[in-house]
């Protein structure tokens, strides 16, 4: 029995012993992977390298001091030299945060400053169609709506007199339609409707004064006359509008065109009515280019919102294309370098890769991505350009072209020592 008893504590002795060796190992292993290598670089030629302080070999600079852990060392070695190694410390230092990729709809937009205007083909102006004098005013200020069909003004004029005679004379002379018909298109003419015709042809009296009708609906916007005022032929009596739509009157420049289509749905924000929208379409595209400022007119139509808008109010139109799906990033993650293009990939713990990618349009504050980047990777949204230029610091040469080798000035000065020699 005592031998057991004796027996099993060996046994717990030896457990004990391996898990301790095995515990300072570790730990071991673990400080030696948190060791720092200190070494010497130019701050204009990163690839130069020494283990003591001196000047650059190729521009006479004085070296930095610089700090590299075992595991960044390691992984250099392992052919991850493109890659940087960022620790949760040097991240929040660098300022950079992620952005995990994913599609989008992709809504272009063309912001362009814009003016309300009438719809042309619902504005009219009421003039004299014969010489005479204003006898009545019905509708007699400017801003008054009225309907088609009401009221206008009343009016004198030996020339209407004169032409209601001529309709009654031909009228008796029943036997030349002809006449009839010259008779009755020349009232027209002037301006009378089908039931002032039909009461002078029935009751065969002439009227001294003639009342003019509204041929439409909408609002005075100019009153050019006062009752008793004489008035020549063709002289503007009243200005009436429809105001129950208005145009939007944008200059765009010729290189925003592909983004705008006739049909396209259209925002518009004006100053007198801040965070407020309204909406419209793309009605016409002018055909002409302004030479000057190089922009087109784009007319876009909308509702006045129960005359909330007005003409001439100026505000600023959004045109919106939508292309589909795909794949955004933000265009603070793209560091764009002459021709290419590169945003960086978090491809591990405190690791980023840069990636060569090919851009699209950009729609407001990001870049669409043809190729590069995949749905769902982890990119460096903001602080990629202090990646970047660790990552040149580290390497010596642009991202994407890290194929320099590493310059020694201890090498160098034992080949100038050895030629002294000789």
């Amino acid at each position: 029995m005592k031998n057991k008893i004796i027996s099993t504590n060996y046994k717990l002795i030896l457990y004990s012993s391996i898990f301790l060796l095995l515990l300072i190992g570790c730990s071991s292993n673990e400080n030696k992977q948190n060791e720092t290598n200190e070494y010497w670089t130019c701050t204009m030629h990163p690839e130069v390298h020494s283990d003591k302080p001196g000047a650059c070999p190729i521009c006479n600079m004085d070296l930095i001091k610089k700090t590299e852990t075992k595991t960044e060392a390691i992984k250099s070695e392992e052919g991850m030299e493109n890659m940087v190694a960022l620790t949760g410390e040097k991240q929040i230092l660098a300022n950079v945060s992620t952005y995990i990729v994913e599609k989008e709809m992709l809504q272009q937009q063309v912001t362009s400053y814009s003016y309300l205007d009438f719809v042309e083909n619902n504005r009219k102006t009421i003039s004299a169609r014969f010489n005479g004098r204003i006898e009545k005013l019905f509708v007699d200020k400017t801003g008054d709506s009225v309907k088609k069909g009401e009221p206008l003004f009343e009016i004198y004029s030996p020339d209407l007199i004169q032409a209601q005679n001529d309709f009654l004379i031909a009228f008796k002379n029943s036997d030349n339609p002809n006449l009839i018909k010259t008779a009755r298109k020349k009232l027209e003419i002037f301006g009378l409707t089908v039931q002032q015709i039909q009461n002078l042809e029935n009751t065969k009296e002439i009227s001294i004064t003639i009342t003019y009708y509204s041929p439409m609906s909408g609002t005075v916007i100019e009153k050019k006359i006062q009752e008793g005022d004489y008035v020549n032929e063709g002289s503007v009596i009243y200005n009436i509008a429809d105001l129950s739509r208005l145009w939007s009157i944008s200059e765009v420049y010729e290189n925003d065109l592909s983004k705008i289509k006739i049909g396209a749905k259209v925002k518009l924000n004006l100053k007198a009515y801040p965070g407020e929208e309204f909406i419209g379409k793309v009605a016409f595209i002018y055909p002409v280019i302004n030479s000057q400022t190089r922009t087109v007119k784009v007319r876009s139509e909308l509702s006045s919102y129960g005359g909330k808008l007005k003409p001439q109010m100026y505000g600023e139109t959004i045109f919106m294309k939508s292309g589909g799906e795909g794949i955004l990033v933000p265009a603070d993650a793209v560091i764009i370098a002459g021709k290419r293009a590169v945003v960086w990939i978090k491809s591990g713990d405190g690791m980023f890769e840069p990636r060569e990618v090919k851009l699209g349009s950009r729609y407001n504050d990001k870049y669409y991505i043809i190729s590069g980047v995949n749905d769902g990777d982890e990119i460096a949204a903001t602080g990629g350009f202090l990646i970047d230029s660790e990552s040149q610091l580290k390497t010596g040469m642009p991202t994407g072209h890290q194929h320099g080798k590493i310059i020694s000035t201890n090498n160098i000065q034992q080949s100038s020592e050895h030629n002294n020699h000789k």
